[in-house]
């Protein structure tokens, strides 16, 4: 059986446990070295089993720290910055047209098809669809049907209780 791997931990056990509460998605990483510190060197089969991480992760794990120390196991390396479609100015024009009760949108398909036509952003309907519900809590649900040019003042004439004689 081979010898396991000897690794040189700089960091104490209170640094690496505050660094855990800092950064919580690195926990697994950071608690491989404080397992290295209490139990000594441990056998990449070992660490995999007390961490609860693949022998693979590990094994990346501590030739990262080896390599470069503590900074490259903290560094941040996952994706996400993709830039939006809709742009400021497209979002404010969406929030007019919603607030609109005159020209509002029917359904999330129309909102699709009105960012095409009107600014060339093509879009799939599952992201307009979650865009307008988290951006603006919209639904577009139909709703009774009422007419846009009614008028108040007529609405009250017919809420008036007859009177009795």
């Amino acid at each position: 059986m081979a010898k396991p791997l000897s690794i040189k931990v700089k960091e104490s056990v209170a640094q690496l446990r505050t660094l855990q509460k800092k950064h919580p998605s690195k926990y697994k990483p950071l608690q491989m070295l404080v397992l290295i510190i209490e139990r000594g060197p441990l056998s990449q089969k070992a660490l995999s089993e007390a961490i609860g991480s693949s022998d693979r992760s590990v094994n990346k794990w501590r030739n990262e720290y080896l390599a470069d120390g503590i900074d490259s196991l903290l560094e941040e390396n996952r994706g996400g910055h993709k830039q939006g479609k809709i742009t400021a100015d497209i979002e404010q024009k969406l929030h007019s047209r919603l607030n609109n009760p005159k020209e509002g949108f029917r359904s999330f398909i129309e909102i699709q098809q009105w960012l095409l036509s009107e600014f060339g952003v093509e879009m799939a309907y599952h992201a307009v669809n979650k865009f307008v519900k988290r951006r603006f809590g919209a639904r577009l649900k139909v709703s009774r049907k009422s007419h846009v040019q009614k008028i108040p003042a007529d609405e009250v004439v017919f809420k008036k209780s007859i009177r009795k004689v």
